[in-house]
Protein backbone atom coordinates (compact mmCIF):
# COMPACT_ATOMS: atom_id res chain seq x y z
CA UNK A 1 0.00 0.00 0.00
CA UNK A 2 2.91 2.31 0.05
CA UNK A 3 3.08 2.94 -3.48
CA UNK A 4 -0.21 5.21 -3.24
CA UNK A 5 -0.97 5.90 0.84
CA UNK A 6 2.57 7.24 1.44
CA UNK A 7 2.23 9.40 4.38
CA UNK A 8 3.89 11.20 6.91
CA UNK A 9 3.60 12.73 10.20
CA UNK A 10 4.36 16.28 11.53
CA UNK A 11 6.02 14.63 14.90
CA UNK A 12 8.27 12.40 12.46
CA UNK A 13 8.33 8.69 11.03
CA UNK A 14 9.74 7.48 13.97
CA UNK A 15 6.90 8.06 16.26
CA UNK A 16 4.38 6.57 13.42
CA UNK A 17 6.14 3.38 13.82
CA UNK A 18 6.04 3.54 17.81
CA UNK A 19 9.35 4.40 17.97
CA UNK A 20 9.41 7.96 18.79
CA UNK A 21 7.39 9.53 21.59
CA UNK A 22 3.53 10.23 21.51
CA UNK A 23 2.87 13.74 20.83
CA UNK A 24 1.82 15.66 23.85
CA UNK A 25 -1.57 16.15 24.51
CA UNK A 26 -2.62 19.32 22.85
CA UNK A 27 0.01 18.51 19.95
CA UNK A 28 -1.17 18.77 16.30
CA UNK A 29 -0.18 15.96 14.26
CA UNK A 30 -0.65 16.05 10.20
CA UNK A 31 -0.75 12.89 8.15
CA UNK A 32 -0.64 12.56 4.51
CA UNK A 33 -1.91 10.77 1.75
CA UNK A 34 -1.57 10.83 -2.34
CA UNK A 35 -3.50 8.88 -5.39
CA UNK A 36 -2.48 6.33 -7.66
CA UNK A 37 -1.98 6.95 -11.11
CA UNK A 38 -4.49 4.86 -11.80
CA UNK A 39 -8.31 5.53 -11.53
CA UNK A 40 -9.56 4.02 -8.21
CA UNK A 41 -12.43 1.86 -7.78
CA UNK A 42 -15.60 3.23 -5.80
CA UNK A 43 -17.24 0.26 -4.91
CA UNK A 44 -20.75 1.60 -3.13
CA UNK A 45 -22.89 -1.00 -1.44
CA UNK A 46 -26.43 -0.31 -0.28
CA UNK A 47 -27.70 -2.48 2.60
CA UNK A 48 -29.60 -2.44 5.88
CA UNK A 49 -29.45 -4.69 8.99
CA UNK A 50 -33.28 -5.17 8.60
CA UNK A 51 -32.71 -6.66 5.15
CA UNK A 52 -32.14 -10.69 5.25
CA UNK A 53 -30.74 -10.97 1.67
CA UNK A 54 -27.85 -7.90 2.59
CA UNK A 55 -25.84 -9.86 5.09
CA UNK A 56 -23.81 -11.97 2.44
CA UNK A 57 -22.97 -8.81 0.56
CA UNK A 58 -21.94 -7.46 3.62
CA UNK A 59 -19.63 -10.21 4.13
CA UNK A 60 -18.76 -10.22 0.05
CA UNK A 61 -17.25 -6.72 0.51
CA UNK A 62 -15.36 -7.58 3.92
CA UNK A 63 -13.31 -10.71 2.13
CA UNK A 64 -13.29 -9.39 -1.76
CA UNK A 65 -12.83 -5.33 -1.22
CA UNK A 66 -11.03 -4.95 2.07
CA UNK A 67 -7.72 -6.79 1.92
CA UNK A 68 -4.39 -4.76 1.95
CA UNK A 69 -3.51 -5.05 -1.43
CA UNK A 70 -7.25 -3.89 -2.47
CA UNK A 71 -7.78 -1.61 -0.23
CA UNK A 72 -5.01 0.34 -2.31
CA UNK A 73 -7.31 0.44 -5.51
CA UNK A 74 -10.67 0.00 -4.73
CA UNK A 75 -12.62 2.40 -2.15
CA UNK A 76 -15.14 0.10 -0.58
CA UNK A 77 -18.21 2.15 1.41
CA UNK A 78 -21.10 0.62 2.88
CA UNK A 79 -23.81 3.21 3.25
CA UNK A 80 -26.94 1.38 5.05
CA UNK A 81 -30.35 3.10 4.27
CA UNK A 82 -33.05 3.75 6.37
CA UNK A 83 -36.18 2.61 4.13
CA UNK A 84 -36.07 -0.59 6.27
CA UNK A 85 -36.24 0.68 9.58
CA UNK A 86 -39.98 0.31 9.98
CA UNK A 87 -40.15 -3.71 9.94
CA UNK A 88 -38.69 -4.14 13.92
CA UNK A 89 -35.52 -3.44 13.51
CA UNK A 90 -33.75 0.08 13.15
CA UNK A 91 -30.39 0.08 11.73
CA UNK A 92 -28.17 1.60 13.66
CA UNK A 93 -26.04 2.80 11.19
CA UNK A 94 -28.35 3.97 8.69
CA UNK A 95 -29.24 7.47 7.66
CA UNK A 96 -31.42 9.11 5.53
CA UNK A 97 -28.87 10.91 3.78
CA UNK A 98 -27.22 7.56 2.29
CA UNK A 99 -30.87 6.45 1.14
CA UNK A 100 -30.59 10.25 -0.26
CA UNK A 101 -27.65 9.13 -2.21
CA UNK A 102 -28.72 5.77 -3.60
CA UNK A 103 -32.16 7.94 -5.20
CA UNK A 104 -29.71 10.32 -6.51
CA UNK A 105 -27.76 7.15 -8.35
CA UNK A 106 -31.41 6.70 -9.91
CA UNK A 107 -31.85 10.42 -11.02
CA UNK A 108 -28.79 10.42 -12.52
CA UNK A 109 -29.48 7.09 -14.58
CA UNK A 110 -26.70 5.10 -12.89
CA UNK A 111 -28.89 2.13 -11.02
CA UNK A 112 -32.58 1.51 -12.75
CA UNK A 113 -34.17 0.43 -9.50
CA UNK A 114 -33.95 0.87 -6.03
CA UNK A 115 -33.09 -2.33 -3.59
CA UNK A 116 -31.06 -4.13 -1.09
CA UNK A 117 -28.37 -5.22 -0.99
CA UNK A 118 -27.33 -3.06 -4.48
CA UNK A 119 -23.59 -2.41 -5.30
CA UNK A 120 -22.16 0.78 -7.69
CA UNK A 121 -19.04 0.43 -8.57
CA UNK A 122 -17.93 3.85 -9.75
CA UNK A 123 -21.40 4.95 -10.51
CA UNK A 124 -22.32 2.03 -12.14
CA UNK A 125 -24.65 -0.59 -10.54
CA UNK A 126 -23.31 -3.89 -10.81
CA UNK A 127 -26.08 -6.71 -10.47
CA UNK A 128 -23.68 -9.82 -10.30
CA UNK A 129 -20.97 -8.75 -7.68
CA UNK A 130 -20.62 -12.35 -6.31
CA UNK A 131 -19.63 -13.76 -9.89
CA UNK A 132 -16.03 -15.32 -10.12
CA UNK A 133 -13.73 -12.84 -11.94
CA UNK A 134 -15.04 -9.68 -11.72
CA UNK A 135 -12.78 -8.30 -9.06
CA UNK A 136 -9.47 -9.33 -11.74
CA UNK A 137 -11.54 -8.16 -14.52
CA UNK A 138 -12.35 -4.28 -13.00
CA UNK A 139 -9.19 -4.16 -12.01
CA UNK A 140 -7.08 -4.90 -15.03
CA UNK A 141 -9.32 -2.58 -16.73
CA UNK A 142 -8.63 0.05 -14.31
CA UNK A 143 -5.12 -0.32 -14.93
CA UNK A 144 -4.93 0.77 -18.02
CA UNK A 145 -7.01 3.73 -17.27
CA UNK A 146 -5.14 7.02 -16.03
CA UNK A 147 -6.69 9.30 -14.01
CA UNK A 148 -7.78 12.72 -15.43
CA UNK A 149 -6.86 14.10 -11.36
CA UNK A 150 -4.56 13.57 -8.55
CA UNK A 151 -4.95 13.92 -5.07
CA UNK A 152 -3.02 14.96 -2.05
CA UNK A 153 -4.91 14.51 1.21
CA UNK A 154 -4.03 15.83 4.36
CA UNK A 155 -5.53 15.18 8.00
CA UNK A 156 -4.81 17.29 10.77
CA UNK A 157 -5.66 16.73 14.52
CA UNK A 158 -6.78 19.70 15.76
CA UNK A 159 -8.11 18.34 19.16
CA UNK A 160 -8.57 14.99 19.75
CA UNK A 161 -12.27 14.48 18.40
CA UNK A 162 -11.86 17.47 15.88
CA UNK A 163 -9.85 16.86 12.57
CA UNK A 164 -9.11 19.14 9.30
CA UNK A 165 -9.25 17.50 6.29
CA UNK A 166 -7.61 19.05 3.13
CA UNK A 167 -7.77 17.94 -0.60
CA UNK A 168 -5.74 18.91 -3.29
CA UNK A 169 -6.43 18.58 -6.74
CA UNK A 170 -4.14 18.20 -9.76
CA UNK A 171 -5.87 18.50 -12.79
CA UNK A 172 -3.98 16.46 -15.55
CA UNK A 173 -6.57 16.07 -18.31
CA UNK A 174 -7.93 19.62 -19.63
CA UNK A 175 -11.06 17.83 -20.99
CA UNK A 176 -12.33 17.96 -17.58
CA UNK A 177 -13.25 21.59 -16.50
CA UNK A 178 -14.47 20.85 -12.95
CA UNK A 179 -16.55 18.41 -10.23
CA UNK A 180 -17.27 17.89 -6.98
CA UNK A 181 -15.57 16.55 -3.73
CA UNK A 182 -16.91 14.40 -1.13
CA UNK A 183 -15.29 13.11 2.16
CA UNK A 184 -16.08 10.39 4.45
CA UNK A 185 -15.29 8.81 7.16
CA UNK A 186 -15.84 4.96 7.49
CA UNK A 187 -15.37 2.18 10.25
CA UNK A 188 -14.19 -1.70 10.06
CA UNK A 189 -14.98 -4.26 12.85
CA UNK A 190 -18.54 -3.02 13.63
CA UNK A 191 -20.76 -5.61 14.86
CA UNK A 192 -24.56 -6.15 16.04
CA UNK A 193 -26.73 -8.62 17.63
CA UNK A 194 -29.89 -8.11 15.67
CA UNK A 195 -33.17 -8.45 18.31
CA UNK A 196 -36.13 -8.14 15.99
CA UNK A 197 -36.62 -7.96 12.38
CA UNK A 198 -35.74 -10.07 9.46
CA UNK A 199 -32.44 -10.66 10.47
CA UNK A 200 -33.67 -11.55 14.16
CA UNK A 201 -31.00 -13.20 16.30
CA UNK A 202 -28.59 -12.86 13.74
CA UNK A 203 -24.65 -11.50 14.73
CA UNK A 204 -23.93 -9.38 11.92
CA UNK A 205 -20.94 -7.71 11.39
CA UNK A 206 -19.67 -5.00 8.96
CA UNK A 207 -16.77 -3.37 7.44
CA UNK A 208 -16.23 0.37 5.88
CA UNK A 209 -19.32 0.90 7.37
CA UNK A 210 -19.71 4.67 6.17
CA UNK A 211 -20.33 7.06 9.86
CA UNK A 212 -20.11 10.71 8.00
CA UNK A 213 -20.29 11.65 4.16
CA UNK A 214 -19.80 15.42 4.09
CA UNK A 215 -21.55 17.75 1.38
CA UNK A 216 -20.11 17.97 -1.85
CA UNK A 217 -17.52 20.81 -2.77
CA UNK A 218 -16.70 22.06 -6.05
CA UNK A 219 -13.24 21.34 -7.60
CA UNK A 220 -12.00 22.99 -10.61
CA UNK A 221 -8.32 24.02 -12.44
CA UNK A 222 -8.87 27.43 -10.28
CA UNK A 223 -10.00 26.26 -7.25
CA UNK A 224 -7.92 23.62 -6.62
CA UNK A 225 -8.20 23.10 -2.81
CA UNK A 226 -11.06 22.27 0.02
CA UNK A 227 -10.89 22.00 3.71
CA UNK A 228 -13.49 20.05 5.77
CA UNK A 229 -13.73 19.77 9.68
CA UNK A 230 -15.35 17.11 11.51
CA UNK A 231 -15.99 16.69 15.41
CA UNK A 232 -15.51 13.05 15.74
CA UNK A 233 -18.83 11.34 18.08
CA UNK A 234 -17.45 9.43 21.17
CA UNK A 235 -19.20 5.90 19.72
CA UNK A 236 -16.63 5.68 17.35
CA UNK A 237 -14.08 2.95 17.64
CA UNK A 238 -11.24 5.39 16.15
CA UNK A 239 -8.69 2.75 15.70
CA UNK A 240 -10.72 0.96 13.24
CA UNK A 241 -12.16 4.28 11.10
CA UNK A 242 -10.72 4.94 7.53
CA UNK A 243 -10.83 8.25 4.92
CA UNK A 244 -12.26 7.87 1.68
CA UNK A 245 -12.30 10.53 -0.97
CA UNK A 246 -14.40 11.07 -4.37
CA UNK A 247 -14.00 13.30 -6.95
CA UNK A 248 -17.11 13.35 -9.94
CA UNK A 249 -17.15 15.11 -12.38
CA UNK A 250 -20.21 17.77 -12.43
CA UNK A 251 -21.46 16.78 -16.16
CA UNK A 252 -21.50 13.01 -15.83
CA UNK A 253 -21.35 11.98 -12.69
CA UNK A 254 -17.81 10.03 -13.58
CA UNK A 255 -15.39 9.20 -10.75
CA UNK A 256 -12.37 11.26 -11.39
CA UNK A 257 -10.67 9.91 -8.69
CA UNK A 258 -10.77 8.46 -5.41
CA UNK A 259 -8.55 8.20 -2.45
CA UNK A 260 -8.66 5.30 0.55
CA UNK A 261 -6.56 5.59 3.81
CA UNK A 262 -7.58 2.29 6.07
CA UNK A 263 -7.19 3.41 9.50
CA UNK A 264 -6.05 6.41 8.91
CA UNK A 265 -7.22 8.20 12.24
CA UNK A 266 -4.69 5.70 14.49
CA UNK A 267 -2.22 6.74 11.99
CA UNK A 268 -3.09 10.08 12.78
CA UNK A 269 -3.16 9.86 16.64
Amino acid sequence: MTNCLNFMAGTGALALLGLGSAPALGQQVNCNWTSPAERMIVAELYTSEGCSSCPPADRWLSSQLTTPERSSSILALSFHVDYWNYIGWEDPYSKKQFTERQYAHKRAGNVSQIYTPQYVFSNREVRRWGQAGLIPQRLSAMEQDKAPVSLQVSLERKAANQVEVQVKTEWLDERYSGGRVYVAFYEDGLSQQVKAGENRGELLKHDRVVRYLSDAKKVSPGSRIQVFRHTLPADWNQSNVGLGVIVENNESNTVLQALNAPRALSQCS
